[in-house]
């Protein structure tokens, strides 16, 4: 896949960028593998618990897409070096949590982004 590596994968999630915000909580991912489409966002796993992707979002170059309309024929391109911030409801308890976001590339297939961060 591209060479793609758990810790490779892992380099995408900016860090320090996970933390409550409105009512959810928010964190960012950095485009490091190259320009392309993302078709899909498959799945949220918070701290071992898979989460509705209902009210979750996408902000990207100031524009912001709910990720139940990311699909194949309406995907998201994303462009090398872009930041996407994904608006999660719900906020975190403070500490430290695991997250496994999961997003679907025409290129790449399924990529799972490790996040292991802490909320202050």
């Amino acid at each position: 896949m591209y060479g793609m590596t758990p810790e490779s994968l892992q380099k995408m999630y900016v860090k320090g960028s996970l933390k409550n915000q409105d009512a959810g909580f928010v964190f960012q991912v950095k485009n490091l593998v190259d320009s392309g489409a993302v078709s899909g966002i498959a799945k949220l796993i918070v701290d071992g618990e898979e989460k509705s992707l209902d009210g979750i979002t996408v902000e990207m170059g100031g524009k912001v897409r709910p990720v139940a309309e990311i699909s194949w024929s309406s995907s998201l391109y994303v462009y090398y070096g872009a930041t996407m911030t994904i608006y999660v409801p719900g906020p975190l308890e403070a500490g430290e949590h695991t997250i496994t976001f999961t997003v679907k590339a025409p290129e790449l297939g399924s990529l799972s982004l490790p996040i292991t961060d802490t909320v202050a």
